[in-house]
């Protein structure tokens, strides 16, 4: 009587690393869901607060106005100038990267002048379906400050 060789795994054995992977990975992933959460609205506060410096710049480098306008609907901005010429538009929903829940400014539109300065101060807030929230505020005087909303 010969003795059978085992060339490879069984059908049950691979099932069964298949479940245990399964398992580890739908743990990790619950574990990980709420940093990766507040990295994208970090990314994306990071991203406006860059946006709004660029907006500051080039406004003193063409000499005119420039136009920050928010969609809080489409989740969306855009930074034109006043004849309507578009130099950026972000969409911060799930069209972007980002994958946000909320991106509302009030008001819903900042001008800032050739000279880095603002008509009025305007505060933009960006947040996740997990209630992650950040603020970024733009000041008359021109600075940009970010902010993580309890």
């Amino acid at each position: 009587m010969a003795l059978r060789r085992s060339d490879g795994y069984t059908v049950v054995e691979l099932l069964l690393v298949m479940i245990i992977i399964g398992v580890l990975a739908g743990i990790t992933y619950a574990r990980m869901a709420p940093t990766l959460e507040r990295a994208r609205v970090r990314g994306a506060a990071s991203i406006l607060a860059g946006d709004l410096q660029y907006a500051q710049v080039l406004a003193a480098r063409q000499r005119i106005p420039v136009v920050i306008a928010v969609d809080a609907m489409a989740l969306t901005y855009e930074i034109a100038d006043r004849a309507g010429t578009v130099y950026r538009t972000r969409d911060f929903g799930t069209a972007g990267e980002y994958d946000l829940t909320e991106v509302t400014a009030t008001p819903a539109s900042l001008e800032v002048f050739p000279n880095g300065v603002a008509a009025q101060s305007a505060t933009f807030t960006l947040g996740a379906a997990g209630g992650f929230r950040q603020q970024v505020t733009f000041s008359r005087a021109g600075q940009i400050r970010v902010a993580t909303l309890p």
